[in-house]
């Protein structure tokens, strides 16, 4: 892997999905939302996840939707990221982006993927925190 064109925690997803393929395809703030949450494991953490509730907040209380249909490329990388994901949480979480930037689906998604997603960077940091112990 490159360091700078395909870094590592953005291709070792088990789909083989590379993040930018998805990013690109969602505005700012999802597209950084999604980069944080893809990567958490593998780089940031719990502060990646911090940063991917940030982006999520400001999504939903401030960011224009502009709703497209994807192609069936992209389609096909969505659905094999969603099926790939072991952990159900995050299944739903990118469930729920991907259905509300392309199915122009109610923000309660959002909320949705917030909750979980507080929950499990709490779960992180205090993993971290012991590791540090």
């Amino acid at each position: 892997m490159n360091a700078v064109n395909h870094p590592a925690h953005y291709n070792n997803h088990p789909s083989r999905v590379e993040a930018i393929d998805i990013i690109e395809n969602f505005n700012f703030c999802l597209g950084n939302a999604f980069k944080y949450i893809f990567r958490y494991q593998l780089k940031g953490g719990s502060e990646d996840l911090n940063k991917a509730l940030w982006y999520l907040e400001r999504q939903v209380s401030s960011s224009p939707l502009n709703v497209f249909t994807p192609n069936k490329e992209l389609l096909d990388k969505a659905k094999s990221l969603i099926h790939a994901e072991g952990n159900t949480e995050l299944k739903i979480v990118y469930q729920n982006i991907f259905s509300y930037q392309f199915e122009d689906a109610h923000p309660k998604v959002i909320w949705e993927s917030i909750e979980i997603l507080r929950k499990l960077e709490q779960k992180v940091r205090e993993r971290e925190r012991e590791k540090e112990k």
